[in-house]
């Protein structure tokens, strides 16, 4: 039906709705463009329908990620003849799409289904099928998505100078906390929480000790420790936080990143201007740990037996790993099979020699004096170390993801083993073995902390001092008896020095 004015009386039409931002959270945007349209729709003596297709707080930009589900039912709508209506009305072009493909896909969908596009901030219905009307909306589209380029643009730019010059970034990590002018409300710190931040501090000293993400987030449970949101923690969301550089004082910035846990570029990191909670040792430590190639996510069971992968066969040079046999559970050479030992005579023997070992009083006097993270000396050397490694470690990783040449690898690889060559030794007298922190403490019972420590710990210290440069390697050999009346465990093992 048609009116005295020439207007349609009763074309259905139907709409989009979408804000980008919305700080009041009550999607109050949304009611105003609503409105606009149903005044609109009223004056051109058309049926607005209910709005089905609403995005709240969803940018339409090419760099969002967000999922725009009203968008795409919309999208979906048109393609599939669902969209049961003449017009479609959107608040203004850039609230359709930031996207010029996104756009061409809608105009070409609503030309071949004969809907109307209405821009209400034009105050003008738009038809695709008609070459001019088709190119101002194109325009638009153009326009909308180099604004949203130029925004980009800014928040890069504005991101990097940040990380240059060291500032707190994104959301306050657990940890810290930030203070503002009361007036102002302008930034003016980032520093520890004290609750908080000693909780980092533990989980850092016991992943250096041997600890594992699920034995900590076992006792961080007991002890009722919670996470900012009152959950528990977990080993995986453990890791994580042991990945920030941001307790080590340090800001790291990967341009183009879009959410997720990247792997943090070691070598390139700036100075935060924050307090640390751990050194930038220990920081270094666990990223080498955590984000070791060899180091898997998942296994089929966690480590329980204290030489495993650790002893040696002493006929073929191979790992000794576990098997269990109906008459117990046995040490037997991974490789072939050439030699084969009670789990717990080996166990037994291997203990006693390393609390040994550590009784005496001239090496525990030496693991010993090191151990002060506030000795300038060893704290540097121990960075300096770390930086070495790190940048080590990444220069074969990108060589082996093929992003750096080997002739790069056989350049640069000399200086860097010669310098950490050069470190080395002087850290070795400076520091404690971190495995040992908790063990040697000055008056402690050895052999009682060790009852007491954990499976992961007890096998970092077997890992560190059952080398050829301390206690030796440890080697089993063949029995020469058979039968249910073997040779001891003592008379059969050889710690190899080289």
């Amino acid at each position: 039906m048609v009116s005295t004015d020439g207007r349609e009386q009763g074309k259905p039409a139907r709409e989009y709705l979408r804000v980008s931002l919305d700080r009041s959270g009550r999607a109050r945007s949304l009611d105003e463009q609503h409105a606009d349209n149903e005044r609109v729709a009223g004056e051109q003596g058309w049926t607005l329908e209910d709005c089905t297709y609403r995005d709240e707080s969803v940018s339409a930009s090419r760099y969002s990620r967000k999922a725009r589900d009203g968008f795409d039912a919309l999208i979906e709508d048109l393609e599939h003849d669902r969209f049961s209506a003449q017009v479609l009305m959107i608040w203004e072009s850039s609230r359709g799409s930031r996207r010029v493909g996104e756009w061409v896909n809608l105009l070409e969908l609503c030309e071949q289904r004969s809907v109307s596009i209405f821009v209400t901030t034009h105050g003008r219905c738009y038809d695709p099928a008609n070459g001019r009307d088709r190119r101002s909306l194109l325009e638009d589209a153009v326009d909308s998505e180099y604004e949203s380029s130029k925004i980009s643009a800014r928040s890069r730019r504005a991101a990097a100078a940040s990380a240059v010059l060291g500032r707190p970034h994104g959301r306050v990590p657990y940890g810290y906390r930030r203070v503002f002018d009361p007036q102002t409300r302008a930034f003016l710190a980032q520093e520890p929480e004290p609750v908080e931040a000693a909780v980092v501090a533990e989980l850092y000293r016991r992943l250096t000790q041997g600890h594992s993400l699920r034995s900590i987030a076992r006792d961080f449970g007991a002890r009722g420790i919670r996470t900012r949101s009152g959950l528990a923690w977990t080993g995986q969301s453990l890791r994580p936080l042991a990945l920030k550089p941001v307790y080590a004082a340090l800001r790291s910035h990967t341009p183009g990143r879009r959410g997720g846990h990247p792997r943090i570029d070691l070598g390139n990191l700036d100075e935060g201007q924050w307090p640390p909670l751990v050194s930038r040792a220990d920081w270094y430590a666990v990223q080498r740990l955590l984000r070791a190639p060899e180091r898997k996510s998942t296994r089929p069971g966690r480590a329980k037996h204290l030489l495993s992968w650790i002893a040696h066969c002493g006929v073929c040079g191979g790992i000794l790993n576990v098997a269990y046999r109906d008459t117990g559970t046995l040490y037997i050479c991974r490789t072939n099979g050439c030699v084969r030992i009670t789990q717990a005579d080996l166990d037994t023997l291997a203990e006693q020699v390393m609390l040994g070992y550590l009784a005496r009083p001239d090496v525990i006097d030496t693991l010993r004096a090191g151990d002060h993270d506030s000795n300038t000396a060893l704290t540097q050397t121990r960075d300096q170390l770390a930086v070495l490694r790190a940048r080590h470690h990444q220069l074969a990783d990108a060589v082996a993801a093929g992003t750096v040449s080997v002739a790069t690898l056989i350049r640069a690889e000399p200086t860097l083993l010669a310098e950490i060559a050069k470190l080395e030794p002087r850290e070795k007298d400076l520091s404690t073995p971190s495995a040992l922190r908790g063990l040697i403490e000055p008056g402690a019972d050895v052999a009682r902390r060790w009852e007491t420590a954990p499976i992961s710990t007890r096998r970092e210290i077997a890992r560190l001092l059952l080398t050829p440069d301390l206690i030796g390697e440890l080697r089993l050999q063949p029995s020469p008896r058979r039968g249910p009346h073997r040779t001891p465990a003592q008379e059969r093992t050889q710690w190899w020095r080289g």
